[in-house]
């Protein structure tokens, strides 16, 4: 009778004690991959995945998260009165570029309503960017350069939106034709700067917007928008203008509130 010898160090495969290794080589690829996809998303353009955000938003006409806040891409006119403040200015500042200035032009558009109603301000858009054209009677009395109490409440609405966007803003004074002559404004250069220099100290002074984003011009009766030969003309041509410049992509990832 024939006895077969049992085969030394060839165990039974149900036995073997190397099955973790699998298991953890599959952990390991996904350790590997989780961190890959993490380094990937650091180095993201963001106007990128801004406009990848947006064309997902219109193929689906649905919310897209903009900054960490669920944001509709047709923000309308009324925006500005009813958002809380952050919610608006997460779709003020992280908008791309291209589109940041037109939702900075609704959300002004929705504060400022009354006012735009009865044709007393103006907004426009030109190579400059967004311009508010503010006329004297709203701001100033004649041949003063103090704010008028009663706008206030104008101003107010309209700091509250600078403070949640990132542009560079320019004050401009200009007035008519008819000359000044008072120790405090010998002509209509010191006039039209002296205004435009308050409206500026006012929105640093009293909503603590940055300076560095702030300048002031006069132009006097040089930059006319009508003619100076009716009281009409003269009427539209005393004014201020607050220029929004358009945003800088260098400077878009960033949140601009007051200080």
């Amino acid at each position: 009778m024939r006895f077969r010898r049992a085969r030394r160090g060839n165990p039974s495969p149900g036995n073997s004690h190397d099955r973790w290794l699998v298991s953890y080589a599959d952990f390991v690829t996904l350790l590997l991959a989780f961190f890959v996809t993490m380094y990937a998303i650091t180095r993201l353009d963001s106007e990128k995945l801004h406009l990848a955000q947006e064309s997902i938003n219109r193929a689906l006409s649905a919310p897209v998260f903009l900054g960490g806040f669920p944001v509709d891409a047709g923000l309308d006119k009324t925006t500005a009165p009813g958002l809380s403040g952050d919610l608006v200015g997460a779709t003020l500042v992280h908008a791309p570029p291209s589109s940041q200035i037109e939702e900075v032009t609704k959300t002004v558009r929705g504060a400022l309503k009354e006012q735009l109603e009865k044709e007393e301000v103006r907004l426009l858009h030109n190579e400059r960017g967004l311009v508010l054209r503010l006329p004297e009677f709203l701001l100033f009395d004649s041949g003063q350069a103090n704010l008028r109490p009663e706008a206030m409440p104008m101003l107010n609405k309209l700091a509250d939106i600078l403070k949640l966007i990132p542009n560079q803003l320019v004050i401009e004074g200009h007035t008519d034709n008819r000359p000044i002559h008072t120790p405090q404004f010998p002509s209509n250069w010191e006039l039209s700067t002296a205004r435009a220099a308050a409206l500026v100290r006012y929105l640093v002074e009293e909503h603590h917007l940055d300076p560095a984003r702030l300048g002031a011009a006069g132009y006097g009766e040089y930059r006319t928008v009508a003619d100076n030969n009716d009281e009409k003309g003269r009427q539209a041509n005393r004014r201020v203008e607050l220029i929004i410049r358009p945003v800088e992509k260098s400077i878009m990832p960033g949140l601009a509130t007051g200080r």
